[in-house]
């Protein structure tokens, strides 16, 4: 499991450079922990999974003694150390940037910032690796494609036929603490994480190489 975790990111080193360079230009332009490390978790799950898929690595991975619920297995664990990773080196960067170049106003992120940029990556892995070892890179930024765009229309349809019900809705959230909301959407998002983990290894193991 630790090699296989160890796998992808040699893989993907020259990717988190580049990540690197993406986070300090994001921090240099102030943009939001949250942006920054669910953006940052996005490029690295996805070309985790495409690199792979490109390459055929399944052939070889497959070849050698190792189940495949072990390298299933290793894609959300890798998936959680760098969110973990990028939640750290976020709250460095901000340090830097408030001490040094005199930029944000304080000089660690919001707590519920790194949480919520946290649930974003584990709800991106959620979505992207079942699809990812169902249908195939190709298919999958297709599909990725049009769920994005699904969300912003569906989003803007929503907009409008509940504009007028803004403020009621306002009024039954702030019947909720802001850490009785995080905590909610925290224990729906682990458990979309966990259930896509055991769905995704039942995808790969059915799947033929």
């Amino acid at each position: 499991m630790y090699s296989l975790i160890l796998k992808d990111f040699l893989m993907l080193k020259k990717m988190l450079l580049i990540i690197t360079g993406l986070i300090t230009l994001w921090y240099i332009l102030q943009f939001s922990s949250i942006f920054i490390i669910a953006l940052a978790g996005f490029l690295f799950i996805s070309n985790t999974g495409s690199f792979e898929d490109r390459n055929n690595s399944h052939i070889m991975l497959n070849s050698l003694p190792i189940n495949r619920k072990s390298i299933i297995s290793s894609k959300y664990i890798g998936a959680l150390i760098f969110g973990i990773v990028t939640v750290c080196l976020a709250s460095l960067f901000q340090v830097v940037f408030y001490f040094v170049f005199d930029a944000y106003t304080q000089p660690f992120p919001e707590i519920y910032d790194l949480l919520i940029g946290m649930l974003c990556i584990f709800l991106f892995t959620s979505i992207y690796y079942p699809i990812l070892y169902k249908f195939g890179e190709k298919y999958t930024r297709i599909i990725m494609m049009f769920i994005g765009f699904t969300i912003i229309v569906f989003g803007n349809i929503m907009m409008h036929l509940f504009k007028d019900k803004i403020e009621t809705i306002k009024l039954f959230l702030s019947q909720f603490t802001a850490n009785q909301l995080i905590l909610t959407g925290s224990v729906i998002t682990v458990l979309l994480f966990l259930l896509s983990w055991l769905g995704t290894i039942k995808i790969y193991e059915a799947k033929d190489f």
